[in-house]
């Protein structure tokens, strides 16, 4: 390998470029090919694919990212992607720099270079590092990725939403020729190898940028165009968009559409999707690349179940929580953020199709816009309740019914429709219902007729709702329902992704209304059904399950007049020997078994013995929220280091290395929570910042003080676990759901009454290293084994103490 170097950099700040045209002559005076942008053409224009052309001629890219530049950050991805030595340069003494390396978190994984804004530092890294073994990056980060899907489209979410974005993203979820990748709310928090897996299994590429004076704006666009230059190197077609008023980065200025009107967007989109060669992409993406992996093992699978569909059922955990929604007992199945819900729902509806008896009706809504129904609420006042109740019995009425025909039809392909059937499908186009539309498009189209608001003179409120949405129609839908659904014992309604729509700065009020409205609808219709359709009792065993996460359960139970009487299920991994068979399903299901990998075991041969001076196990329990996500993205983390370091086991450095991007992500997840809450969650943890994990009350109310209400945040920070609380001598439990909070606060002010002792919280592990808070309870005795109870989320919902 020779040692030519290209220079990346910007020209907004002239010092710094002056700096790498400088260390460009020095090395060159020292015998290095080393060149850089500004020598190419310095009197006309650069476009990307120039700069490309001399990136493939390089062996190193050095990108210098301390402005976090776009165009930089573009090429450093398209190195990556063309599996070139990457190098990326930081001004450490510059406290912006620092401080977007830390926000954007995504280039953890590569490291940097921090050369103090230097000429001899940066050319004495490169004359100390030429010689060492560089480890292959790109090989870590697709190891163990899926082969290209030619219908594959990796289009990012993006952080913030508005109109253009809801319906770009909308418009594609909603097209049948397409597999979207990467419109997960969990993809703004992804490391780096999954985005790349994600990417490399693409046959295009859609990247939404955002104006400047969008919050946001920076992390994401950094995050985007390294990506965007990523996909350009696996020569996968890319499509960047921007609204108007974005200014377009030099080098992919040709790759850019910035789009007046989201009409324009979306016509624009269509037509590049529509006009990408069949075989956009091709399948050999990287030549000769040979994975090089020591280990046992390349990946414990995603750490978002949506993206392991097909893989799922190779390591799914049995719980007692799954097998009461087979047997059809749980009406509302509630779990925090990465406890497996999904994979729960996902995992349901997999094992109910293999019951033939069963007819299994799966309802994830697409991006869905409420915005219409806010107005329609507020405008309709004392009978909102009514239209709440009256959506919902008509969404799943004719959800059900377009199951049944599109399921008849596909059953009896070969012999076509019988007269059943068809008497449903006539039904439904009678009442203009497309049988292709998922539930999201029904709510749609419904809300906007109700807005119209064609009323009839004398017709009260109520009167024009049953009328729009042909309420008194439904009875005879189900009639004719039953007909074609008699075959089946059992008819599965599985219900998840309602909390789409559930985003900062929605009327959160109307929102946790109507999914109330579609809980206390259930019983309802399951009763409805079990009627037979000439009024008897021998009907439908219809059973509907809603997935929904704990926070907005919260926000929905407290809209409930009687939330004791809404059956609730709740998934807890208090048990720490269930959580770690997450990992123990993993690793026998992706483990490589070459003769000298067969004996091995997870802990004995992929992992070191201790870290820190503490059994790994104990420590990445100790570290880690309770929750199978934080398990799986902070294990492949680690593994992903080890790689990418050509070690043969995870070494405790790995992990320690790790520890960073895992703590950022549960920074980042743990405000995307906080959405719906009146206060600033980010603002209230960097107050954290630096202080010890265990803190007194009365420090840490000073610390929560500027942040606003103190209670409401104390007890917030609580019930998402951030906080521990004293209940014993150096025993702080960490809980999750207001009420087991409450509780365990009544638990301390009593022990410490008791201890004549103030009552002293303690940050979880989870989040000290990326607040930089000192471990104060490490070789203390006091971090919890496995099997403890210091991690308490056994909550109970209000007073619904016996449903659990």
């Amino acid at each position: 390998m020779g040692t030519d170097i290209f220079f990346a950099y910007g020209s907004e700040s002239a010092l710094r470029a002056e700096t790498m045209r400088d260390s460009i002559k020095e090395l060159s005076s020292q015998g290095v090919d080393a060149s850089g942008w500004q020598g190419m053409n310095p009197s006309g224009k650069i476009l990307i694919e120039e700069i490309c052309k001399q990136i493939d001629n390089a062996n190193f890219l050095f990108a210098e990212i301390s402005s976090m530049n776009s165009n930089v950050l573009f090429e450093a991805g398209y190195a990556l992607g063309r599996n070139k030595h990457l190098y990326l340069l930081l001004d450490e003494t510059d406290g912006n720099a620092t401080r977007l390396w830390g926000e954007i978190a995504l280039l953890g994984s590569i490291g940097r270079v921090d050369y103090g804004g230097s000429v001899d530092a940066l050319v004495s890294h490169w004359f100390t590092e030429r010689d060492s073994e560089s480890p292959n990056l790109l090989a870590g980060l697709i190891a163990g990725a899926k082969p290209k899907e030619e219908d594959a489209v990796f289009a990012p979410s993006l952080p913030i939403r508005f109109q253009a974005a809801t319906t770009l993203e909308r418009i594609l979820e909603r097209r049948r020729d397409i597999k979207l990748l990467g419109s997960g709310d969990d993809l703004g928090l992804a490391p780096l190898e999954f985005y790349a897996r994600e990417i490399y299994r693409s046959s295009a590429a859609i990247f939404h940028l955002l104006a400047p004076n969008r919050v946001r704006s920076i992390e994401h666009n950094a995050r985007a165009s390294f990506l965007a230059g990523f996909a350009h190197g696996l020569e996968i077609p890319i499509l960047l968009v921007a609204e108007q008023g974005f200014r377009a980065p030099l080098d992919y200025r040709d790759l850019l559409y910035v789009y007046p009107t989201t009409a324009k967007l979306v016509d624009h989109v269509e037509n590049w999707l529509n006009t990408l060669p069949a075989e956009a992409g091709g399948r050999k993406r990287l030549g000769r690349l040979v994975l090089d992996v020591e280990l046992p093992l390349s990946t414990f699978g995603q750490y978002v179940a949506e993206y392991e569909r097909e893989e799922l059922s190779d390591y799914f955990i049995n719980t007692s929580e799954f097998a009461s929604i087979m047997r059809g007992e749980a009406k509302v199945f509630v779990g925090r953020k990465g406890t497996g819900k999904t994979a729960t729902m996902l995992q349901a509806v997999d094992d109910l199709r293999k019951d033939r008896r069963n007819l299994v009706v799966s309802v994830k809504p697409s991006s869905y816009e409420l915005a219409g129904l806010v107005a329609l609420a507020e405008t309709l006042g004392a009978d909102s309740e009514y239209v709440l109740h009256a959506l919902w019995s008509y969404l799943l009425y004719t959800e059900i019914a377009c199951h049944a025909v599109r399921f008849s039809q596909q059953s009896a392909a070969a012999g076509g429709s019988n007269a059943a059937t068809q008497a449903l499908a006539a039904e439904l186009d009678a009442l203009e219902i497309d049988t292709s539309d998922d539930l999201a498009s029904r709510l749609e189209n419904a809300v906007t007729r109700l807005e119209l608001r064609n009323q009839r003179e004398g017709e009260s409120n109520r009167e024009f709702i049953a009328r729009e949405l042909r309420s008194h129609r439904l009875g005879n839908l189900r009639k004719l329902t039953q007909a074609v659904t008699h075959q089946f014992d059992r008819v599965a309604v599985l219900i998840d992704n309602l909390d789409k729509a559930w985003e900062h700065g929605a009327n959160y009020g109307v929102m946790a209304r109507f999914i109330l409205a579609l809980l206390t609808t259930v019983g309802s219709l399951e009763r409805e059904f079990q009627r037979s359709s000439n009024g008897g009792t021998n009907g439908n065993n219809l059973t509907l399950t809603v997935f929904l996460r704990a926070d907005i359960y919260e926000k929905v139970a407290a809209h409930a007049r009687e939330p004791d009487k809404i059956r609730v299920l709740a998934v807890h991994w208090q048990d720490s020997e269930l959580l770690t068979r997450v990992l123990d399903e993993r690793f026998e299901a992706n483990r490589n078994r070459k003769k000298q990998h067969t004996a091995l075991s997870l802990w004995k041969g992929l992992f070191t013995s201790e870290v820190r001076g503490e059994p790994t196990r104990d420590y990445i329990l100790w570290r880690t929220l309770p929750r199978p996500r934080d398990l799986i993205f902070f294990a492949n983390a680690a593994l992903t280091t080890a790689i990418n370091r050509r070690h043969r086991l995870i070494e405790a450095q790995d992990i320690v290395f790790a520890e960073a991007q895992y703590s950022k992500f549960a920074f980042d997840a743990l405000v995307v929570e906080s959405d719906s809450e009146e206060f600033d969650l980010e603002e209230a943890l960097y107050e954290f910042a630096g202080a010890s994990a265990t803190v007194g009350e009365e420090e840490l109310r000073n610390l929560l003080e500027p942040s606003g209400d103190i209670e409401e945040i104390l007890n917030w920070l609580m019930r998402t676990s951030f906080l521990g609380i004293e209940v014993a001598p150096g025993e702080f439990k960490y809980v999750e759901g207001r009420v087991n909070a409450r509780r365990q606060e009544k638990v301390a002010r009593r022990f410490a009454q008791r201890a004549h002792t103030t009552i002293r919280y303690r940050v979880h592990p989870a989040f000290r290293n990326y607040l930089e808070i000192r471990d104060d309870d490490l070789h203390l005795g006091e971090a919890p084994a496995p099997g403890s109870d210091s991690t308490d989320s056994s909550e109970t919902y209000e007073d619904d103490d016996s449903q659990h």
